[in-house]
């Protein structure tokens, strides 16, 4: 699209949330440069979801046939006991789910969606290499300082380099993250080594005492991706390349059913990450500087919500910025005012389905699962209020001041 103003914006961080951010910003006409501190998007991660909040998104930006090509399109979520496998809950995906709120469900590998991205944007607009080590503000600017010693300014500075963010640090103080009492074990598995499962297109949820195991196909259904959640005092380390052992995680999923310790024994290897998350702030801004994604507001990945909420966050953020562009201050603002009570509330309820998936006392999960089997028929399983204001959320809707499900 043609430049339509002179706004400048600089972005810290080449992950999702910055690179939709990048897409949105140049499709609004505004001039952008994203800074990433690896010398190449590397082909890290592993699965994650995209709901119908997020596809929405990413169809308004041009990538919806780039991102079917790349996606699997499950028929449900199916929920499952750990041990006998009876099923406890479903609720609806695929056509149903498409119908009802306008976009679709889609799991895809991590990797996949950044080369969706990267190719959204023409593979231009960014500098690698390029760690954003700080930046100063006047009343009318900001500038970053790289790692190499580089300057360079612009109207308008977005942190979207992670929950370890510089750019947050700076702001409002240096603070570690909340290590959250959990670990995520995950792994993928060429779809071969699992065809004689009968896995199914599902998310399938398998809810046990302390541990909790989320699985479904990625790559087009070439890859099957898994990950376990387990409470433990002890942290792992926090990194995409934290490597684990197949007998430890066999080992943590002791007694599980047959087919979970199947997946676990076909994966040719593990990784073993702590899970961090942080208190929601009052504010994401101070002056031309403002937050985006986990940078603002990590999450626990019980709702897979992470990957989605950065990418409503950057275009309601260009949107703001589109629709005020000589005031960028209060773009920002507005940005905070329209974001922030969506994503604490997101926090929030990630943080207590916790304890729904892996709760322990005997009577607290009977009561649990007489509760969840009222909807566990496929044929005639409902969306849960939840999932309806979360999936229904409809970021241009938003930015013209209507509901939008917020």
């Amino acid at each position: 699209m043609l430049r339509t103003n002179n706004l400048k914006v600089l972005i810290a961080g080449g992950g999702i949330g910055g690179l939709t951010t990048l897409l949105a910003v140049r499709a609004r006409g505004i001039d952008a440069q994203l800074f990433e501190q690896t010398e190449a998007f590397r082909q890290v991660g592993a699965g994650i979801q995209l709901s119908s909040n997020a596809t929405r998104i990413l169809r308004a930006l041009g990538l919806g046939e780039a991102l079917a090509r790349v996606c699997v399109y499950p028929e449900g979520r199916d929920y499952r006991a750990w041990d006998d496998g009876d099923r406890l809950y479903y609720t609806p995906l695929g056509a149903r789910a498409e119908a009802q709120f306008g976009a679709p469900y889609y799991h895809a590998h991590r990797a996949d969606l950044l080369d969706v991205l990267l190719g959204g944007i023409a593979n231009k607009g960014f500098r690698l290499n390029a760690r954003v080590e700080g930046f100063a503000q006047t009343a009318d600017q900001v500038t970053v300082r790289l790692a190499d010693g580089t300057k360079l300014t612009g109207d308008v500075l977005i942190g979207a380099d992670g929950i370890h963010s510089t750019v947050r640090g700076q702001l409002f103080g240096k603070e570690l993250p909340r290590y959250t009492g959990n670990v995520a074990w995950r792994g993928l598995v060429p779809a071969e080594r699992v065809a004689h499962l009968d896995l199914g297109r599902v998310t399938g949820v398998w809810m046990g005492p302390n541990r909790s195991i989320v699985q479904y196909f990625v790559a087009a259904g070439r890859t099957f991706n898994w990950i376990g959640i387990s409470r433990s005092e002890q942290p792992a380390r926090e990194s995409w390349l934290a490597e684990g052992r197949i007998e430890d995680a066999l080992a943590e999923y002791s007694g599980w059913n047959r087919t979970i310790r199947s997946i676990i024994a076909a994966t040719p290897r593990v990784l073993r990450q702590a899970l961090y998350d942080r208190e929601p702030l009052l504010d994401w801004r101070v002056g031309r500087v403002v937050l985006l994604g986990d940078a603002a507001h990590p999450m626990m990945p019980f709702y897979a919500q992470g990957a989605a909420q950065s990418i409503e966050d950057a275009y309601v953020l260009a949107g703001c910025l589109a629709a005020n562009p000589a005031e960028p201050e209060a773009a920002l603002q507005r940005y905070v005012q329209l974001r922030q009570p969506r994503t604490a509330w997101m926090q929030d309820l990630s943080r207590r389905e916790e304890e729904l998936y892996q709760m322990t006392d005997a009577a607290a999960i009977a009561a649990r699962n007489a509760r969840m089997r009222t909807n566990r028929s496929p044929e005639s399983a409902s969306f849960p209020l939840e999932q309806m204001r979360l999936y229904g959320y409809d970021a241009e809707a938003v930015l013209r001041g209507g509901a939008g499900t917020a």
